[in-house]
């Protein structure tokens, strides 16, 4: 029997936990301008939160909530004839007929009647087709796997709610949204997959990679958010224009995930089975419709936040599904209301063409704003610390305007590669003592010294899943002789976004431990107030793959494997100690080790500089003398002892042996 909320009070264990998932959609939630509200831009208005948020408190039975709309919950709202269909290579499996055996041990159980069975099958290929343009939001560098729903709402653009949003997305004052920063101190990746199927096979090609964060929806708004995403060849699915009337049959796209809360476990498994996070088309009517909310009564489940209302006769959506409350309805930001979200964001960007090539406007920082950098201090640990020599690259190295081939930075250097377009080497000198953690902020930026044939854009990383990958880690150089002196340690933030400073990472790498590698050094320089040099560049190899289809970047060859170089002063002598460790999935080490070695998942390893050395053709003289696993002769390499696989602090060594 349906329950208002404010009945809830007091009885139910999840009342606290809907009443807090209300407060949230309260707060982010209002409809498009009727008569007698106080319209705001664009068809927004606003209403008496305070008035609804104390209703709610008291418990009372029919607060302004529950007028219009349901707790924030998903929700299963009817025990019959509702159930919620895989999708198995882009075909709604809405019967038990030509299926496979995965797709039919998965349906085992589940209860497949609903109503408007006849006008489904009818209209069953526009479904589909529509269903083409929404997917699962995958996180790269996130703190879970996905986020929820989206869909194509306009080229170029895809839409959500706000609190799916906010899984990834933030905003400082005064500037644009932009990714959080996740895992491994590195930008969250988001990409809309619309074929996290059930027995549906990848493909890259597909996918739609969310490359900005257009409009969140603020305090007071509909609980929606618009991403910028480059999807070529998608076709959006059409917005209604009028609002739909009662009992019209509606098919909601969507990911619903494992969900227990407040809806009957038994109806979970007969309406969805034993698979999650996949996506579906659950069918439903709509229950009421006005200027504030769409509500309907298809099964949904968390997860589902962010999918696709649509009416199954003519294929437009009719509402974006954002929440629910179990066994009374779920409830949708209407059409009407994406419309004009959508209306207000075009007549305020002011760049063209949001979909199709989605051309980012390049950023670069003049000559004349590197006038005071003074770069990589070879005399920092109070010794010299002599730089590598470049061998045959030499030749190879980027000039920079003025002179030279050293782009400078507050505390660190690059020397770019001209053919590659990515850097060679970097250098950066770390003052644990002076360090200072600043929150993440920057943009990337070209680097206006070198010519722009020598250096790589975001051209090479836009709709892809590389990463940018920092060669000086952003925190590195964030120290100053004053630690009050806020600006120059901004400055040396700012000076690690530029595109000299990254080369490209595939998603699959190993960068658990190689960031473990980095944080320790960071960490143990800032605890024991001890000053360090770091060296770091990639493995730059002639059979280096190229990305295909990648306009302004084909030329590019992606780096598979990178190095690292610590150089630190012994306490206890002061002689220098410089330990050499790579990123590497083996080309490196085989051969090296007592078994044969098979190339394998990419893993870090502590080797000796000679090994870099024939790795990248860099030649670090007297340094050699100051690696701990530098061997007289050969006799211990035939026992794999050169080679240390490293999985934390305590697989280090760090000190060398005085010989």
């Amino acid at each position: 029997m349906p329950t208002a909320l404010g009945k809830l009070r007091g009885r139910d264990p999840h009342y606290a936990e809907a009443l807090e998932r209300a407060r949230d959609v309260l707060d982010h939630f209002a409809p498009p301008a009727t008569a007698g509200a106080e319209a705001g831009d664009e068809g927004f208005v606003t209403f008496e939160l305070d008035a609804a948020m104390a209703d709610l408190d008291s418990g009372a039975e029919e607060s302004a909530f529950a007028t219009r709309g349901g707790a924030a919950v998903e929700a299963i709202v009817r025990s019959t004839l509702r159930p919620s269909f895989y999708i198995s290579r882009d075909r709604v499996l809405s019967a038990r007929e030509g299926l496979s055996d995965i797709a039919r041990q998965l349906m085992e159980g589940m209860d497949l009647d609903f109503d408007d069975r006849d006008l489904f099958e009818a209209q069953r290929k526009l479904v589909e087709t529509r269903a083409l343009a929404a997917g699962r939001l995958n996180l790269f560098n996130g703190f879970r796997e996905y986020a929820g729903t989206g869909w194509l709402v306009d080229d170029g653009i895809a839409v959500t709610n706000r609190h799916v949003a906010q899984l990834f997305a933030r905003r400082w004052m005064g500037e644009d949204w932009d990714f959080q920063e996740g895992q491994f101190d590195r930008r969250i990746e988001v990409r809309l997959n619309p074929l996290e199927q059930i027995d549906t096979p990848e493909d890259p090609t597909r996918a739609a990679f969310v490359t900005g964060i257009l409009w969140v929806a603020g305090s007071g708004e509909p609980d929606m958010a618009l991403l910028k995403v480059h999807a070529p060849g998608a076709e959006p699915v059409p917005l209604a224009a009028d609002l739909p009337d009662p009992e019209t049959p509606v098919s909601v796209i969507g990911y619903p995930e494992r969900d227990p809360r407040d809806n009957p476990q038994h109806l979970i498994v007969s309406f969805f089975g034993d698979r999650f996070g996949v996506k579906r088309c659950a069918p439903g009517r709509v229950m009421r419709a006005d200027a504030w909310m769409l509500e309907h009564d298809a099964s949904t489940l968390g997860g589902n936040s962010g999918s696709v209302v649509i009416a199954t006769e003519t294929g437009q959506a009719v509402g974006l599904h954002f929440a629910g409350a179990a066994q009374e309805r779920n409830v949708a930001v209407p059409a009407g209301t994406v419309a004009a979200a959508l209306r207000r964001l075009k007549s305020q960007l002011a760049v063209p063409a949001l979909g199709g090539a989605a051309t980012d406007a390049e950023i670069e920082t003049s000559r004349a704003d590197f006038a005071d950098r003074e770069g990589f201090d070879r005399a920092f640990l109070g010794v010299e610390t002599a730089l590598p020599e470049f061998g045959a690259w030499q030749d190879d190295l980027a000039p920079v305007a003025g002179g030279g081939n050293e782009l400078r930075y507050v505390h660190f250097s690059v020397w770019q590669s001209a053919s590659r377009r990515l850097p060679l080497l970097t250098a950066v000198n770390i003052d644990g003592a002076r360090l200072r953690r600043v929150p993440r902020r920057g943009t990337w930026r070209l680097d206006g010294r070198l010519d722009r044939a020598h250096q790589a854009g975001n051209e090479l990383y836009r709709s892809n899943p590389l990463d940018k990958g920092h060669m000086v880690r952003r925190l590195d150089p964030c120290w100053a002789e004053d630690i009050n002196d806020e600006a120059t340690i901004l400055k040396a933030q700012a000076d690690t976004f530029h595109y000299t400073n990254s080369a490209p990472q595939h998603e699959q790498l190993n960068q658990r431990d190689w960031v473990g590698l980095e944080d320790y050094i960071l960490d143990a320089s800032e605890e024991y107030a001890f000053k360090v040099s770091v060296l770091t560049g990639p493995v730059f190899r002639a059979d280096d793959r190229r990305l295909r289809n990648q306009p302004g970047a084909e030329d590019i060859a992606i780096p598979r494997e990178f190095w690292k170089l610590a150089v630190m002063r012994r306490q206890s002598d002061g002689v220098l100690s410089a330990t050499g460790y790579v990123l590497s999935h083996g080309e490196i080490i085989k051969g090296l080790t007592e078994a044969e070695f098979v190339l394998g998942a990419y893993e870090t390893y502590q080797v000796p500089l000679a090994l870099i050395e024939g790795a990248t053709g860099l030649d670090f003289g007297t340094l050699k003398q100051a690696d701990p696993l530098h061997v007289a002769d050969m006799h211990e390499a035939a026992f794999g002892r050169q080679v240390l696989r490293v999985r934390g602090p305590g697989d280090l060594t760090l000190a060398a042996t005085p010989r």
